[in-house]
């Protein structure tokens, strides 16, 4: 009788190790395709920042003194600086408005209205 008992609990341990050891595998297996898909991503960053370095010393920002230079042409680069320091800023602020519109229920009505429309 007690063979019988251990014999179950033996089988039924070995049928639950089995289970746990498939789910391990399988969660290897995402975890290394997950490590791959990272390292493919760091190696496009890391590309990227190169190309932005090679081009930051190729066009380096002029730090030269300007004390002996004529007015009009500093009063010249000091408006280009302005202007594009307005236009990134009006770049930024698009792009907050189209967040804030988006996390609005004013916005989300209006995007699921037009859905609808399309159906």
């Amino acid at each position: 009788m007690w063979w019988a008992i251990w014999g179950v609990l033996v089988v039924g341990t070995l049928v639950g190790a089995f289970f746990l050891a498939r789910e391990l595998w399988r969660k290897g297996v995402a975890l290394a395709r997950a490590l791959g898909e990272a390292g493919a991503a760091l190696g496009a960053a890391s590309e990227r920042i190169g190309e932005a370095v090679e081009q930051a010393q190729e066009h380096p920002v002029d730090t030269s003194p300007t004390i002996f230079e004529d007015r009009t042409v500093l009063h010249e680069r000091v408006a280009l600086l302005r202007e594009a320091r307005a236009e990134r800023a009006e770049a930024r602020r698009a792009r907050w408005w189209g967040t804030a519109r988006g996390w609005s229920l004013d916005g989300w009505l209006a995007d699921r209205q037009a859905a609808r429309r399309k159906r």
